[in-house]
């Protein structure tokens, strides 16, 4: 890994390494890749993150272009830009984990009716339909985003510039006129 880092930094125009008084921070990344390592382990990152960290601690060390005076403050900047990637790496977990658990929880929100629930008929469905068919365009926005498209008022509000007061009232209303006109075809809501 130390060979591709230093023919990589020779490829990129980065002077040679070694064989210097002068200090730069690829030198001091690979003398102490050792030390990182352990960091990376000890903020709780497992083996494949910890080659991964490294790989972009590496690119850092490519790219500072400005030589630092001493071993110790060029330890001390791969040190913090090494802790500095653990915790991004961190955060993109907290974001994949926040995001996949809201996919999961918005699945198992979705209604799976058991085989004793009643089952829609045909006719049921049609008449259905047709009732939607009759709503007010301003009642019948709000009832598909709620019931096909699964949002609550909030998110209803924000799409079609209402308050949340004023969808929620227009759910009522368009339930109330569902459940009427479903109740004189003699289909049970």
């Amino acid at each position: 890994m130390n060979e591709i880092i230093a023919d990589f930094a020779a490829e990129i125009g980065y002077p040679a390494i070694g064989g210097r008084k002068e200090l730069n921070v690829v030198e001091i990344y690979l003398a102490e890749r050792g030390r990182l390592r352990r960091i990376i382990a000890g903020m709780g990152l497992t083996a494949a993150d910890i080659e991964d960290v490294l790989q972009d601690v590496s690119v850092k060390a490519l790219r500072k272009s400005v030589r630092l005076q001493t071993r110790q403050s060029c330890l001390k900047w791969l040190i913090q830009v090494t802790i500095n990637e653990c915790l991004s790496e961190h955060r993109r977990r907290r974001i994949f984990r926040r995001n996949a658990g809201e996919i999961l929880r918005r699945r198992s929100e979705k209604k799976i009716f058991p085989a004793d629930k009643k089952i829609i008929s045909a006719e049921e469905l049609e008449i259905m339909r047709d009732n939607l068919k009759k709503l007010d365009k301003d009642l019948l926005g709000p009832i598909i985003l709620k019931y096909f498209c699964g949002m609550n008022s909030n998110e209803i509000s924000e799409i079609l510039g209402q308050n949340p007061s004023t969808v929620r009232g227009r759910l009522r209303d368009a339930r109330m006129i569902l459940a009427k006109s479903l109740l004189e075809r003699g289909v049970e809501p």
